[in-house]
């Protein structure tokens, strides 16, 4: 499925499900001589429902707040990818990381489709997984598996 030299994209939030997936891509990519791309998207789509912005006293205010929020989520994203960047380069494994910001799924799909990856691994459910016990695959694994234009693998 996944062939010599590929570009395999792994999704990477820590979570218990993307670090499995993680640990099987660098497998994948040592028999296969391929590159790993770790990402990291800083969910920006629900920092302000837009019901909520009416009641909002000071807009300027809340900007200057949430920008500040966005900033420390990268910056934590960004090292917590350099960490696992480090790790995985360790081992041998030809890999390269990003941090981007937006949607977690069209941010996957768009990354994918204009970087010519080869196959996505990632975890079937991210963080809410543990506060429902659920064992399904979480809506952005669901609409990457079916909307992305090449091979996705969905580790549990």
């Amino acid at each position: 499925m996944i062939q010599d030299n590929s570009r395999i994209l792994v999704p990477f939030d820590s979570t218990e499900l993307s670090v499995k997936a993680l640990d099987r891509a660098c497998e994948v990519a040592m028999n296969t001589n391929s590159e790993l791309i770790l990402l990291y998207v800083v969910d920006t789509t629900c920092l302000c429902p837009i019901g909520i912005r009416e009641h909002i006293r000071d807009m300027n205010e809340f900007e200057a707040a949430k920008n500040r929020y966005v900033d420390e989520l990268k910056n934590a994203a960004e090292q917590m990818i350099q960490e696992k960047w480090k790790e995985i380069n360790q081992k041998g494994v030809k890999v390269s990381s990003i941090v981007k910001m937006g949607d977690p799924a069209d941010e996957i799909l768009d990354f994918a489709r204009n970087e010519m990856v080869n196959a996505i691994i990632m975890g079937s459910s991210g963080s809410l997984k543990r506060l429902h016990e659920r064992k399904g695959i979480g809506s952005i694994s669901r609409w990457i598996s079916e909307i992305a234009n090449c091979p996705v693998i969905l580790m549990r």
